[in-house]
């Protein structure tokens, strides 16, 4: 049975956390009541993430509906300039592009395509613009993940690919704080990079790396002569692995992709990259934002989550100490953001 509520419940649920955001309500204005962090380990069951999202909302007698924020397997996010947005109105033209130039089936995947100026969705019959942003995730992969959101006692009011929200949130940050410099977005996951520059807002370039925290463990083993690379990761995710001297050795090769990408934007555009933001990583890996930040030269974006949601009109209740929520809360909160400002019709 789905009960009928009157709270609102937003869920970012990533290879690393669940987030839970318990509100007022999905009608503005919006009143942040309180916030939950699960840390995902190895071993966890399905009935572990009920229990956890029990605390936040009444789930015992049906499933809870709440906007979700998902990270589907081979999820994509693609940004690509075309010659003429109105002639996307063309299926075959449409189809084409997707299957040759960026490599998607649109059989197989749902597909969203969005203005890379302000994430609004593409309509090639309004002021068609050409430089988009193409993301989307196979649909096999989709409905595994509401297969799982059901087996957590939640019910989909909606699900959003949470690294797009998170960018649209950041991007309104930028706007917020006035950042007139370019800005690197990064997403460091355990099997790939997503690295997205932003120009006062705008998307200017995306790239996917094909490697991410995994990549690490290797690494590890060997510099410190673990017995193994499940011991690496263990000792990775514990709060207790020294990264004063190792970690810039762990990261180098990021590092050398992120040099070349940001050289490359800026060889093209003419512009300089001075600031960068990593999204999603967990407070005990806050050492690998900072390591990159002494690498590459470039200043390290801290979200002041507080003051960003006050100028989006998302009141706190006094019992939430946003201060102490890391970076990796973005995406929740862009989530809600988003609902915000779409029921608003500010988009």
């Amino acid at each position: 049975m789905i009960k009928s509520k009157k709270k609102g419940l937003f869920v970012d649920i990533s290879e690393f956390s669940v987030l839970a955001v318990r509100t007022s309500g999905y009608e503005g204005p919006i009143i942040v009541e309180e916030a939950i962090d699960f840390p995902i380990e190895s071993g966890y069951k399905s009935e572990d993430i009920r229990s956890f999202l029990g605390k936040c909302v009444d789930i015992k007698s049906g499933n809870y509906e709440a906007i979700c924020g998902i990270y589907p397997k081979d999820r994509f996010i693609c940004y690509h300039e075309v010659e003429s947005g109105v002639r996307l109105k063309n299926q075959i033209l449409l189809e084409k592009l997707l299957r040759s130039d960026l490599g998607i089936d649109p059989k197989i995947n749902d597909i969203s395509i969005l203005n890379s100026h302000d994430g609004s969705i593409f309509d090639p019959t309004k002021n068609a613009s050409n430089r988009l942003i193409f993301c989307g995730a196979p649909t096999a992969e989709l409905q595994k993940v509401q297969d799982q959101i059901l087996s957590f006692g939640l019910l989909p009011k909606r699900m959003e690919l949470t690294s797009v929200a998170s960018i649209g949130g950041f991007s309104h940050y930028m706007h917020l704080n006035k950042f007139e410099s370019a800005v690197t977005y990064v997403e460091l996951l355990s099997e790939c990079t997503n690295v997205i520059i932003l120009n006062k807002g705008e998307v200017g370039m995306v790239r996917t790396l094909d490697f991410g925290l995994n990549s690490l463990f290797p690494l590890l083993q060997d510099e410190l002569g673990l017995k193994d690379e499940a011991s690496a990761v263990k000792l990775f995710h514990s709060n207790t692995f020294d990264v004063a001297e190792i970690g810039p050795k762990l990261l180098q090769r990021i590092l050398e992709e992120l040099k070349a990408i940001l050289g490359n934007y800026e060889v093209q555009t003419g512009l300089n990259v001075d600031r960068f933001f990593v999204s999603l990583l967990p407070q005990k890996l806050s050492w690998i934002p900072n390591a990159i930040s002494s690498a590459l030269g470039i200043d390290l974006v801290s979200i002041q989550l507080e003051m960003w949601l006050q100028s989006l009109g998302i009141s706190v209740d006094d019992s939430v100490d946003l201060s102490a929520l890391g970076s990796h809360w973005l995406g929740v909160f862009s989530l809600i953001a988003e609902f915000n400002l779409r029921e608003e019709s500010v988009l």
